[in-house]
This record gives C-alpha cells, structure tokens and sequence, in this order.
C-alpha cells in the first residue's frame, strides 16, 4: 500500500505540473472582449456602407455624389477602426417597393454595416423597419416626415437605430412659414396661396399654412410630384388674385413650374422650397426664367464651421460644379459623423454607436450637429442655421434671414 500510495502522488504531481505548464505557455487574452460585430475580421476587411436614393432625380444624385466624396475623405484619413471604407449604392427609384428590395439585398447579401440617405419620405418610411430588424443604424438624410423619427420616442429599443442628420417638416415647416410670414408683412400682401406636392411630408406644413393665414388663403393646390404640365394650375392661381404664393416641391416638378410661371407672367411672387432651385444649374434648367424665385437652401459658401468651405471647394473640384440640393452636404455630414462616431466607440457594434451618436456634438460642414431624443437634430443659433436664397440675374443671393442677407429682394419683371 506505502509503494502504491507513493505512485499515485507521484502521477497527480506529474499532472499538475503540466497542468501549470501549459496555462502558463497559452496566448494572453486581450483585456477586453470583440464584438460580433467585429469578430473575426482583419484591419484589411472593408466596412460597408450602404447608400440609398432615387439617384436618377437631382436630389439623389446629389446624396451619391456627396457620399462618394465624403467616402474618399474618410479613407483618405485612415478609414474607420484602421479599416477601408467601401461604400454600396442602391437606387431606390422613389418608389417604397424597390426601396425594400435594394435595402434587402444590401443587408443580407452585401452585409453592410450601416445605411444612409434617401430623400424620398415614403420610402424611408418604408425600408425603415427592415432597417431596424437588422439591427443596424440608419441615418437618413433627406426624408422630412417626423414620422421617420416618432418611433423612436414610441418605441425606442425597436427605432433608436434611426437618426435624421437633416431637418424634420416641423421645423421646415417653422422655418418657410416665418419667412413667408416676413415676406407677406413686408409687402402688405392680402391675398396668399399654396402650391405643394401630395407628398406625406408636406401635410403637416399645409395644416399649419391654413391655421396661420386663415381667410387670406386664396388657392391651395397639391399637384402629383409626376405633374408634367402647370399650366391649368396656373390659371387658377392667377384667378385667385393671390400675391404671393408658397411653393413645396421636393421631386422634380419644380423646373416645370417655375418656367411656366415666367413665361405665363403670373403676378404671382413666389418663395418656400423648390429642390432644384437649390442647385447651379437651375438658372440654365429653367432656361433663364427663374428670376424672383426664393427658396430654402441649407449650405452656402460661407464660414458656418471650419468644414463648410473645405467641403464646398472639394464638392466643386471634383465635380465641376457647386453643391447642390440639401440631401448632399446632409449625407457628407452623416458619413464623417458616423466615422467619427463609430471610432470613438471602437466597434461597429450599432448600441455602442447609437451611444455615442446620442451624447456627442458633432462639427459637420453644415453646422454644429447635436442629436435630441428623437434623434432629429438642433437648428438656429449655435446650430445648422435656416436660410433662404433668391435667383437673381443667374445667381443664387442669400436674402432672409438679413443676419446672412448679401441682398435685398427683388420682385419679377412683370410685377415691377
């Protein structure tokens, strides 16, 4: 029993020694955990980016073109995490359907990490809960429904995903009202109208429109954003008596309508927005005959932050022209902040970023960016100011509100 019993201490001596042994020669463990997300790619694994918009209209072009250079700043600048940046487009066409299948395809079959932009808000409304079910931010750029954004203060481990770098209608809507109102007050005008595309977006505006100038509403009109023809349109404002009217139109309309008030004469002063107005080529889109026109443009060439310039002079070096309508500088915006974001985070884990997004003040090239709880964001002061341009002789001359003001407003021709 003495030789046994000394055996077997002997064997269980043996065993803990390369019990020992073996833990001390295993790899450390890194002193914190990867994420899924992370885990199991190397620094050279691209992020994906997914990038949606009907990129046929003016708006969308201008969120993939601003989302190609703000792609190739980011990799210029080491990427996110170390990581090259790779970005997938996806044409939405402006229609909610194709919207579901682009996301689809973009979050099962292209993995992206995260989606941004879309104009359209039908269509963000649509791809949204697709979005959401993934798991996976959205950063919308150029969709105006708060609808987009009330999930999140409803249901918010369902929607905190979502976040609007842009403005909602609410505060567009406060933003067009307060200057028609200035504009209206200025010229003693009795008699007003509103012409505003049948879009979701635009029903709070109208509602708010009607409440505040009660019986001095002469004409109201919500033309299809396919309407190819004014004509009938313009009669009936021109019948009405009304002396100035507020234009809404965020498809491709504007163009149509603009040229056949000129060539119409309607004595008719026109302000609010009109998203091609908001590009250089309208002036040569509307062959000369936007004079007079005044329409919300959010990014003018002028020290807003230390990006505002920087962005427009590379924005007009690539491409050979000036930026255009909102959707651009708003995506540029949202990708360098979700860069930014993601970095300080460490991960692409969406709940670490949505931290992150939720506490931090971003500086964009169109203002200060500080996410609410509803994750829209701040305007006015110390924000992303509201402002207003006029067409003038070709050019695009800021004139409300008269802190930004470089003119004053002019009437068209046939109303002098």
């Amino acid at each position: 029993m003495g030789k046994l019993r000394r055996r077997l201490c002997l064997v269980f001596l043996l065993l803990g020694a390369v019990s020992l042994l073996s833990v001390a020669c295993s790899p450390s463990q890194p002193a914190t955990s990867q994420s899924e997300n992370d885990a199991g790619k190397s620094n050279q694994d691209p992020i994906k980016i997914g990038v949606i918009g009907a990129f046929q209209m003016q708006a969308g072009k201008e969120i993939e073109d601003a989302a190609k250079l703000a792609i190739k700043t980011i990799n210029e600048n080491g990427g996110i995490l170390g990581r090259p940046v790779e970005a997938v487009y996806g044409d939405t066409k402006a229609n909610p359907e194709e919207g579901k299948k682009v996301v689809e395809r973009m979050l099962y079959q292209d993995k992206v990490d995260f989606i941004v932009g879309e104009h359209r808000s039908e269509v963000a409304l649509a791809v949204q809960p697709i979005i959401m079910d993934a798991k996976k931010i959205f950063m919308n750029t150029g969709s105006a429904s708060p609808k987009v954004t009330e999930g999140v203060k409803n249901d918010y481990e369902y929607y905190k995903y979502t976040f609007r770098p842009m403005l909602d209608s609410n505060q567009l809507g406060e933003g067009f009202l307060q200057q028609f109102h200035d504009l209206v007050t200025a010229n003693n005008f009795t008699k007003v109208a509103l012409i505003a595309e049948s879009a979701v977006w635009v029903d709070p505006i109208v509602e708010k429109f009607q409440e505040m100038w009660g019986d001095k509403v002469v004409y109201v009109e919500r033309p299809p954003t396919d309407t190819k023809d004014f004509s009938v349109i313009l009669s009936k404002l021109k019948e009405s008596g009304a002396e100035a009217a507020m234009l809404l139109f965020s498809a491709d309309q504007g163009i149509t309508f603009v040229r056949q008030w000129a060539e119409r004469q309607i004595p008719v002063v026109l302000s609010g927005y009109v998203v091609q107005a908001q590009s250089p080529e309208f002036w040569s889109q509307t062959e000369g005959k936007a004079n007079g026109l005044m329409t919300w443009k959010m990014g003018v060439r002028s020290e807003v932050t230390d990006k505002t310039i920087p962005f427009w002079d590379n924005f007009e070096k690539t491409y050979g022209r000036a930026p255009g309508p909102y959707p651009g500088i708003t995506t540029y915006d949202a990708l360098l902040i979700l860069a930014d974001a993601v970095n300080q985070a460490g991960t692409t884990d969406s709940d670490k970023v949505v931290e992150v997004l939720e506490k931090g003040t971003f500086t964009g090239a169109s203002g200060i960016i500080q996410f609410r709880e509803d994750h829209g964001y701040n305007t006015g002061q110390g924000f992303v100011p509201f402002t207003y341009i006029q067409w003038q002789d070709g050019k695009m001359v800021p004139v409300w509100p008269k802190s930004v003001a470089t003119g004053s407003v002019i009437k068209p021709a046939w109303m002098k």
